[in-house]
């Protein structure tokens, strides 16, 4: 009850600060807002360039395909990595006033999500250029991208927590989600690159794989994704909240006095 109520007290001051990062940070450069249009999209054509015609994927909208990975793939890594520093890169405001932490977090959280909706705006052009058959199946992006930010937000926590007391933990994060990255599938598919079972399990154990899976196929291939794999993966994220919160609370006294 104490999140929800400070949720509420504190979203105003978490728009209007989400607001003001996105502002400062087109601020200085030539191209502005575009950038968060061409980092995703060259990503994209480089993959697309290297699997897609040297190596002669087979995978059916093969473009499409690997801008669904990079733009969940971005939004996982980036609230990732950027909760590790949370607390240290705010706190000339968390030293002075009082403010949940996890405030700071869904901040962070809502600028990358602007910059992923611009993306999944470039799939839904990209959907039409390539005349995708989309179907009543797309009203399961809902769900999943539901379970994907409560994942996003519950792994976040912890990192938000730990990175106060492991100051190069940062470094090793990126080496894990370096690793994390070819072995999520963004620009292969995992259940057809490995023998079965193992392909099929790969892609259930790895949550974020998962959710890519289902968005897939909600998205291209018009297919009913599992529904009980993101009920399953729902009610893990929302204990992995759970726990990630009450630790944040019971242990945001120690951040000023550690940093």
């Amino acid at each position: 009850m104490r999140f929800f109520r400070e949720v509420r007290k504190y979203w105003k001051f978490a728009v209007y600060a989400a607001k003001s990062d996105l502002q400062e940070e087109v601020a200085n450069s030539y191209l502005n807002w575009l950038w968060w249009i061409l980092e995703p999209t060259s990503s994209m054509l480089i993959f697309v360039l290297i699997f897609g015609v040297v190596f002669q994927t087979d995978e059916m909208y093969f473009p499409i395909f690997v801008f669904i990975g990079i733009t969940a793939w971005d939004y996982f890594s980036r609230c990732i990595l950027s909760s590790v520093d949370l607390i240290r890169n705010n706190q000339h405001i968390i030293s002075r006033v009082y403010i949940p932490k996890y405030i700071l977090l869904i901040q962070r959280m809502l600028v990358l999500a602007f910059k992923m909706l611009i993306c999944w705006g470039i799939v839904a052009v990209m959907l039409f250029v390539y005349k995708v058959p989309v179907g009543i199946n797309l009203i399961y992006m809902i769900p999943n991208l539901i379970v994907f930010f409560f994942f996003c937000f519950a792994c976040s926590l912890y990192f938000v927590h730990f990175g106060v007391y492991v100051t190069d933990l940062s470094r090793l994060i990126a080496i894990v989600l370096n690793l994390m990255f070819y072995m999520t599938g963004i620009f292969y598919n995992i259940q057809k690159s490995f023998p079965e079972p193992y392909g099929y399990l790969l892609q259930r154990a790895n949550p974020v794989a998962h959710l890519i899976f289902c968005m897939r196929k909600s998205l291209i291939y018009n297919e009913v994704p599992s529904r009980i794999m993101l009920g399953v993966w729902f009610v893990i994220s929302i204990l992995l909240a759970v726990g990630g919160i009450r630790l944040i609370n019971k242990n945001e006294n120690n951040y000023v006095k550690m940093i």
